[in-house]
């Protein structure tokens, strides 16, 4: 007889062993490619106080850089009446929407998810926010007068908008 050795890739490979095989392994043994399915559910709602307080403190910072830009933008100048009362209404709205995330997350208890009626109005409100953000940006296009303020705006407080979705459990 002749012993013949062949090179394999991958999985399994027993030869003439004589006798039984055991395998041993500190977690999972597979033959071949292991694929892994991991599911993430994404919970509404604050994992401690410590979440809970930066978020309320985020949206009283939001409220306040909201009204500092509608003070700009009604002192400007250059900006079409018809846009500016827009863009202020949409300012005003949004301040007075995170108010109300704020005052309505204070009783949402840490570490289980919101109700989902909360939930959406967190959502909606940070949505919005992010969308006034690039309304602006789009404003300081055709303004020059407040093209430097809101792009100090969006730099400081774009980022503070998905921070705020961080802490409440958002993607």
């Amino acid at each position: 007889m002749s012993d013949t050795r062949e090179t394999s890739k991958g999985g399994f490979h027993f030869g003439n062993v004589g006798g039984g095989v055991n395998v041993e392994a500190g977690g999972d043994v597979v033959a071949g490619d292991k694929t892994t399915t991991t599911t993430t559910t994404i919970k509404n709602g604050f994992a401690g106080d410590e979440q809970k307080q930066q978020f309320q403190s985020q949206v009283d910072q939001l409220r306040e850089a909201f009204q500092a830009m509608k003070t700009e933008i009604e002192a400007s100048a250059s900006i079409d009446r018809d846009k500016k009362d827009q863009v202020i209404s949409d300012i005003q709205q949004q301040v007075n929407a995170l108010k109300q995330v704020k005052e309505e997350t204070a009783d949402v208890p840490t570490g289980k998810p919101a109700p989902a009626e909360i939930a959406t109005k967190v959502v909606g409100a940070l949505d919005r926010a992010g969308g006034i953000v690039d309304k602006l940006q789009g404003l300081a296009t055709k303004t020059g007068d407040v093209a430097e303020t809101v792009g100090k705006f969006a730099v400081k407080y774009g980022p503070l908008i998905l921070s705020a979705r961080h802490l409440f459990g958002l993607p």
